[in-house]
Formats: structure tokens, sequence, C-alpha cells
């Protein structure tokens, strides 16, 4: 469309406007700054502006699908009440040749222009060189951005590993210092102390968050208190974005609960709407396709069957467990279960220490005939030849000394569970107690069609 025709008839124009969060302190790229502008010039000429969109704190790296008040304008171009978009500098629109050919797409089938009020010349895109001007101004941009996006690497690299937030905000239990690092606030990293303790014993989410309202009067919701439970902030250690430093700040949690606390809400990541309390969901597994049996109740009994047969068709387990039968087998069954993981965990531990031992002499063996083979070809002296020699020799003859046994698991949780008269107790539980039991002693209970047990995994 030429300047005359735009000129000579009512243009609907909306106006973009994108600021990053640097870039809002710089004089003439404010919002402020580039919304009164826009709105003089489209004034000036007597066109109706029929929206305002302000993707603030935006970087020109940001996916398309991010800037929210783009993909709003974008709807209001597809709805043809749009005629022309106005912007002040290209780069405040695309940095990116194949984001800007998408968007053109979308303007040249819904008949709409668009303009910039501050790069001095036009742009034509009906013509070739018009279109490779487009293109070269836009890798420009793309490639200035890129720049700046390495440039902000580095700084946030550094950050991270001095231990420098690299922002304002902050998990619950942490503050930021005048050090510009984080710090604990102690009477919130108790309470976070005590969730996590309370979480372990009821393995309910709904219930910690409950028990955290009703005792400290912090009413957390589940999206927040599930982030807590896996935020590595916990116990002092950042892992985000590809960056990592395991001491970025005080821990709130030790490492030991906070891998139990991952292990058991994975294992009961399976929410359940009808409130009714599974004793084993997340312990009994398929033995056929290893996911994991999930509960349902008839009239009378408690049962565990496998949806990837009876929802998806994918597994032969088309057979129901009863909850009270595998009860039965574990308190007739568990002492010999007890007995055979100790026999394999014996046999296992020798053949890895065998296997290690092996290794370590292949690897000090080769070492020493590479050291000859240096001093032979006079490539080290005598002194550094009999330094490494000591040094190998004294390493193989320490592996010839027993190695240390490596520490069996403790089950004396288990065994407690077996002793003589624990049955009667057991019965006198309640279901979530019994599934709280069953769960911090067992970590797998593998069930095959025949509903048939065919192994336990403790912790």
């Amino acid at each position: 469309m030429s300047e005359k025709e735009i000129e000579n008839r009512l243009i609907r124009v909306a106006l973009y406007i994108r600021v990053s969060g640097e870039e809002q302190k710089i004089k003439g790229l404010s919002l402020e700054s580039q919304r009164e502008r826009l709105e003089a010039y489209a004034k000036e000429r007597g066109w109706v502006i029929v929206g305002v969109y302000i993707d603030a704190a935006k970087t020109a790296r940001k996916k398309l699908h991010k800037r929210t008040e783009f993909q709003k304008m974008l709807d209001a171009v597809r709805r043809d009440e749009v005629d022309m978009l106005l912007f002040t500098r290209l780069d405040r629109w695309f940095r990116s040749v194949p984001d800007y050919y998408k968007v053109m797409e979308i303007l040249e089938a819904h008949h709409c222009e668009w303009k910039t009020i501050d790069d001095g010349e036009g742009y034509d895109t009906t013509t070739a060189s018009g279109r490779l001007y487009i293109n070269i101004k836009l890798s420009i941009a793309q490639n200035e951005a890129d720049l700046d996006g390495e440039r902000i690497d580095v700084v946030f690299d550094s950050k991270v590993q001095h231990g420098t937030v690299l922002s304002g905000n902050c998990p619950f239990w942490l503050r930021v210092n005048d050090e510009k690092r984080l710090e604990l606030i102690p009477e919130k990293a108790a309470i976070m102390q005590d969730a996590f303790d309370y979480y372990e014993r009821s393995t309910s989410q709904r219930a910690t968050i409950r028990y955290i309202r009703e005792t400290y009067g912090v009413n957390w919701c589940d999206a927040t208190f599930r982030r807590m439970l896996h935020d590595k902030l916990a116990i002092g250690v950042y892992d985000r974005n590809g960056r990592y430093n395991p001491n970025f700040c005080p821990a709130a949690i030790n490492k030991e609960q906070f891998d139990r606390v991952q292990e058991l809400t994975s294992r009961n990541s399976r929410s359940n709407p009808s409130g009714k309390v599974y004793i084993f969901t997340g312990i009994l597994v398929c033995e056929e396709c290893r996911h994991n049996l999930v509960g349902y109740q008839t009239r009378d009994f408690f049962y565990y069957r496998c949806n990837q047969h009876f929802q998806r068709g994918r597994c032969c387990h088309n057979r129901s467990a009863r909850e009270d039968r595998i009860e039965t087998w574990l308190f007739e069954h568990l002492s010999d279960e007890i007995e055979k993981y100790e026999v394999s965990w014996d046999v296992q531990a020798a053949e890895r220490k065998k296997t290690a031992a092996s290794v370590d002499r292949s690897t000090l063996r080769r070492k020493l005939t590479k050291l000859k083979e240096l001093y032979l070809n006079d490539l080290i002296d005598i002194e550094e030849y009999k330094k490494d020699y000591e040094t190998y020799t004294a390493a193989l003859e320490k592996l010839q000394a027993p190695a240390p046994d490596e520490k069996r698991i403790d089950l004396s949780g288990v065994r407690q569970v077996v002793s003589k008269g624990f049955r009667e107790i057991y019965d006198t539980l309640s279901r979530e107690e019994k599934r709280t039991l069953w769960k911090s002693v067992i970590k797998e209970i593998r069930i095959d069609n025949g509903q048939n047990i065919t192994g336990i995994s403790f912790f």
C-alpha cells in the first residue's frame, strides 16, 4: 500500500511496544516514551488506534509464543480488526528472520501492513532488493541479540559460581541479604523442615499442606508445596538452566532426607481424587510391563490392576490382585524375602568387589608397563621413574589387602514388621498408617498375572 493510499483512507492501527528489563532504563526505549511517540505519529495522520500491545521486560531472544501481547495482537489481525501495525524500530518487532516470515504470512493473508517510525528509511516488501534489505537488518539485529545473550550467560555463570542471586525472587524459606546472597529465614526454615518431616510420615501432600495451615497459619497451594518438595535450593544446591553450584546457599534440609522425599514423591505421583486410601499405592508393580498397579474398590474389597492392560491394551496382565491377600502373603513370607535379599546382596557385593579390584590391578599394571617404556626411551629420568614406580607398586600392594565391606542396607525396620505379635498391632492401624508403614520399608513389590509375588525390593 502506497503512502498516498494510506493517507486517503481510514486506518485502524495497533501499536506494539517491547522493551527488555535493561532497556527500560534507557531514554527513548522506555514504555512511556515509545507509547507517546507512537500515539502522536498515528494521531497526526488521522489513524484510529484500535489497540496498544505492550510486552514489558521481554527480550528480543524470547520466543514469539512467549510474548503474550504480541500473540493477542496477531489474534486481532486474524479477526481482521487491524489494518496496520505500528512500532518504533524493526528490532522492537523482530530480531529473527524466520520469525519475521512466519508473521508476514499472517499479515499478508489478512491484508495488514506494518510500519516503523524511527528507522529513518522506509521498508519495501514488494521488491527483491527491499526484502534483501530487511533480511540484512534483521540478521544484524539477531546477531546483536545473540551477542547480548552470550554476555548475559557469562555474567549469570559467574554469579551462580560465586553464590550471587540472579533475581530478587526467593523461595519461602530464603531471603536476599545485603551481599546479594541467599540466607535462611530461621522461623520459615523451621516450618520447611517440619513440612518435610510430616510429608515423610504421611506421604500425602494435601495432608501436609493442611497440617502446616492449621499449625502455622501458612496457606500453601498444591503447586507451591510441590515445587518446594523438589527445589534443590532446600539443600543449598543451584541446578537450573545448565548452571550448577553445590554450595550456592545454606541448606534448610539435609540431603539424605531430600533424596528420600524425592523417592516418595515419584512413587506417590498418582493423585487419588476419590479420597480413598490404597495401602500399596506406588509399591505394587506389574511384573509384565513394570508399570505401577492402580487401586480400585468394589463393595467389599480393595484391588490393584494394571491400567496398561485395562486402559491401553499394552500389557497382558488382565487379572486384579486383592489387597488383603497381599497383606497376608507379606506376613507369611517377608522373613524368607529378607533372607533371600541378604544372601543375594552378599553374593553381588563379593562380585562387585572382585570386579573392581581386577579392573584396578589391570590399570596399575598398564601404568607400570608404560612407565618402563618411558624410561627406556629416555623420556623420563631415573628419579621420576623410581618415584612413580614406588607409587604404583604401593597401590598394587594395597589392592592385595581385603577391601572394607560395603555397608549393607539396614532391614531392622522390616524385621520388626514380621516379629512375633506385630500383626495384632498392625490390625489396629488406620489405612493411612498402614500405607506409611509399608512405604517406609518396601520400595517395590512385583506381581505377575497369576497374582504371584515374584520379587520384593527394600530401601
